[in-house]
């Protein structure tokens, strides 16, 4: 099964080794699109947030998916995914560090906490985007 979004950039003004427009549109679906730019810009998603994003959303899925399993009834879920950089050895910067602070509230009683980070745990080693990734997945849970 493929994923594709479709990127689109355009220049604006000059083009240089000083510098550059890093305003792009990403597309996932005809009428779903985000601006994006580079990192910390005050106009769309950077690529570091897109991929906190990412796992945030992957990691819900898939709890959504074992509660559902469980018979827990979720009314709500939230989170605040927060994507670190780190700069290697060899000089190069990657996001070394995700980390996801999930808030999940149920129907009626609630699991035991214990029920609950367990399930957190099950959510992250069936999660796709983090089986795809070697940065350090953080979840802090409640």
């Amino acid at each position: 099964m493929q994923h594709i979004i479709r990127l689109q950039w355009q220049r604006r003004g000059e083009f240089s080794h000083a510098g550059f427009e890093r305003r792009h549109e990403l597309e996932f679906q005809p009428q779903v699109s985000i601006a994006a730019g580079g990192a910390n810009n005050d106009f769309g998603a950077d690529p570091e947030q897109m991929l906190a994003a990412a796992m945030a959303s992957c990691h819900m899925q898939t709890f959504l998916a074992l509660a559902a399993k469980k018979r827990l009834q979720v009314e709500r879920y939230q989170d605040e995914a927060i994507a670190s950089l780190a700069q290697r050895d060899d000089g190069k910067f990657w996001v070394d560090r995700i980390v996801l602070q999930p808030q999940v509230v149920f129907a009626g009683e609630s699991p035991a906490a214990e029920t609950i980070k367990a399930m957190h745990d099950k959510a992250h080693q069936h999660c796709f985007i983090a089986n795809s990734v070697t940065t350090e997945v953080d979840i802090r849970t409640p």
